[in-house]
């Protein structure tokens, strides 16, 4: 149902029949389950191709000694403001993984680079030079394990090489996103960029040291607001934005500001402290206890984290609320919480202020992440995959199910809307674990079998008949590692079974 808050916001705004918090009411009342997708990262070996400059996702920039071996250590020159070298040390070249993925058969045989300044570039790898003219050069994708990697042999001080771009064709430099990305977002009602905002572990304190359009090599800090906000716009669908945990209220007040300047005013905003603030895993959650210590919210280090958490998370939605002024109905303020413990839920929101700003309690139901714990693992990794799944199915039947209701109850309590920030398998081994061959190849394996698919649906169905509204997954697509199989698809052409749960969950 709709809150208090969403409410007067549609009436104020005049906006209830275009607007998504509409929509969302829609099919709460077809009885659907409103559906979110957190986007995977954009770091170097990232195997989803968002954007149609196939360069945006370039490795940092390393030198290579002529002669000597690969290495990642040798010091950089100087680079300018947007990440390009400035001189080529003598006797070395400079490189970058322009694309890292081997899976490159979804893309053309011949790529266009473009780029301003002079110099002297090559390609090797994966890569290979087809035509050469003023500021652009042809180069064929050889579509092969190695990297699609660029090398800069030599660039003019006065004129450096920079403003690469790596396209598909010249008319593909007119849109930002590849026509496929964008249509794996239709049916969706909320893009969650927790991974896009390099939100774990963030160092960024002030607006001077956002992403900026046009960097090179430095996506793994990050994508831009501006391509945030332009993604939001052409897809129709409303942005969860996770703040930096160490953002300043002048970051934020710009961030709100820009947001409002230029996000579709019908799209709503969710917005999130940080990512997992409770989770000691993360730099975030040692921050907020070390502040909520200090501040003495608690002599319990815990308790005085998550007490801190809610008082930043408050503070940071009055900001936005000021900026958004006739528009503040348009924040949902998002309070999240550990899935498995509702005492957390009851800490956060019984802070003082909550009440007045909060409008949803997120948890992340994952199901199987005990399978790969240390104690556990030794017996797991020699089950079959019927075994693993009948423990699955008893795991989202019960256990699952009774934290589900659990948290809906605290939800309904502070009259608010239980969201999932994430959710979905959580097969992955810890602790040491993750070395276990054995075991990773069969946590693979069930992510790749047509059981998960009914898995999944299964999971949405408990989700919705306990009570829990949006549920965003996670993630849109990512190759299965050691360190997990979280992408609903593992690769650009792949279909997979979570993603196939996932399509014949969203609205026709």
């Amino acid at each position: 149902m709709l809150t208090r808050r969403d409410a007067l916001g549609l009436i104020a705004a005049g906006v209830l029949e275009r607007s998504a918090l509409a929509m969302t009411a829609r099919r709460q009342a077809s009885g659907s389950v409103p559906l979110g997708l957190n986007l995977s990262g954009t770091s170097y070996w990232a195997s989803e191709t968002p954007f149609t400059n196939l360069a945006h996702n370039a490795a940092p920039w390393r030198v290579q000694v002529q002669g000597a071996p690969f290495t990642w250590d040798e010091p950089l020159p100087p680079l300018t403001e947007d990440g390009y070298p400035t001189r080529i040390p003598d006797g070395s070249f400079v490189d970058s993984f322009l694309i890292y993925s081997s899976h490159r058969k979804h893309l053309s045989p011949t790529l266009s680079l473009h780029y301003d300044g002079r110099g002297h570039i090559a390609y090797i790898g994966g890569a290979e030079l087809v035509e050469r003219r003023p500021g652009v050069d042809h180069v064929r994708n050889l579509r092969k394990n190695d990297a699609f990697t660029i090398r800069l042999i030599h660039t003019a001080a006065d004129d450096p090489i920079r403003n690469i771009r790596l396209v598909e064709s010249e008319a593909a430099t007119a849109d930002t996103f590849r026509g496929d990305f964008l249509s794996r977002l239709k049916g969706f009602s909320v893009l969650r960029f927790m991974d896009w905002m390099a939100t774990n572990d963030s160092p960024v304190k002030a607006w001077s040291e956002r992403v900026r359009q046009g960097s090179f090599g430095r996506s793994h800090q990050g994508v831009a607001l501006e391509t945030m906000i332009e993604l939001a716009n052409r897809s129709g669908v409303p942005p969860w934005f996770n703040v930096p945990h160490m953002a300043d209220d002048d970051y934020i007040e710009r961030f709100a500001t820009q947001t409002l300047e230029h996000l579709d005013p019908a799209l709503p905003v969710y917005l999130e402290y940080s990512n997992e603030v409770w989770n000691s895993i993360f730099s975030q959650a040692a921050y907020a206890q070390e502040r909520g210590l200090t501040e003495g919210l608690s002599s319990n280090p815990f308790e005085a984290q998550l007490r801190f958490y809610a008082t930043r998370t408050t503070e940071i939605i009055k900001i936005w609320e000021r900026v958004f002024a006739a528009q503040a109905s348009r924040i949902l303020g998002v309070y999240a919480a550990q899935f498995e413990n509702p005492w957390t839920s009851e800490t956060i929101l019984s802070v003082p202020g909550v009440a007045d700003h909060a409008d949803i309690l997120a948890i992340a139901p994952y199901f199987g992440g005990s399978f790969g714990a240390p104690d556990h693992a030794e017996d797991v990794q020699t089950w079959s995959l019927d075994r693993l799944f009948e423990a699955l199915n008893e795991e989202v039947d019960n256990k699952n199910r009774t934290h589900i209701l659990s948290q809906r109850a605290m939800a309904r309590r502070y009259g608010l809307r239980l969201a999932a920030y994430e959710g979905g398998q959580h097969l992955v081994g810890y602790g040491g674990t993750e070395n276990d061959d054995q075991l990773t190849d069969l946590f693979i394996a069930a992510n790749r079998d047509r059981r998960m698919n009914d898995l999944y649906v299964r999971h949405l169905k408990i989700w919705h008949e306990a009570g829990g509204d949006l549920f965003a997954f996670f993630a849109s697509m990512a190759e299965p590692s050691k360190w997990g199989s979280w992408g609903l698809l593992e690769f650009e052409g792949d279909w997979n079974p979570k993603w196939g749960a996932v399509q014949s969950l969203l609205p026709a």
